[in-house]
């Protein structure tokens, strides 16, 4: 029973440990951020660019992320998906084919669990500043059949839960076998 009540402590107690280093590789640190976007905000454009690229102070997850470019007349000019840019970039590959202004909208995902979002415009073959229309639509369109799946942090948290439970359950199962089946008059 002791030897028992012991390894069930000790893998509760790696359980908890593994949670507990989870959730602070989670949290450390200065919080992860997109450093620049080019095209920058307002910038003026003679010719069309191929793709919006993201600096990033970490890397990021390209399936969890998202950059949506749009004309002025509200339509989306992205050209693919989101793909990643060296160790600490993503970019948005676009068809942008006239002259306008245009508008970039992103959220940003990092594999450190943080996320950042944020939007701007640029105009291209206008020679002015693009105009401010109001606000910049959402970074995910309605027609992306957006999810982003399963959250690893409360998915292990509910992982570790379980196992706690069942450790719980199987010793008080084993405790109360062995009480039924100790010898009665002893003591």
């Amino acid at each position: 029973m002791r030897r028992t009540l012991a390894v069930a402590t000790a893998l509760a107690s790696v359980g908890i440990a593994a949670v507990v280093a989870l959730a602070v590789r989670q949290s450390d640190g200065e919080p992860a951020r997109v450093l620049a976007v080019t095209p920058a905000r307002d910038a003026v454009l003679a010719t069309t660019p191929d793709e919006i690229t993201l600096r990033l102070s970490t890397s990021a997850d390209p399936v969890l992320s998202h950059v949506t470019v749009r004309d002025s007349t509200g339509a989306t000019v992205n050209d693919g998906r989101v793909r990643t840019a060296g160790e600490t970039g993503l970019r948005q590959p676009v068809r942008v084919t006239l002259a306008g202004d245009y508008s970039v909208a992103y959220h940003v995902t990092f594999t450190n669990g943080h996320d950042d979002s944020g939007a701007l415009r640029f105009s291209v073959g206008t020679g002015t500043v693009p105009r401010d229309t109001g606000k910049i639509l959402d970074a995910i369109p309605d027609t992306d059949g957006h999810a982003h799946g399963v959250d690893p942090f409360g998915a292990t948290l509910l992982v570790a839960d379980g196992i706690v439970l069942i450790v719980v359950l199987v010793l008080l199962l084993r405790r109360r076998r062995a009480v039924a089946v100790e010898p009665a008059g002893r003591g």
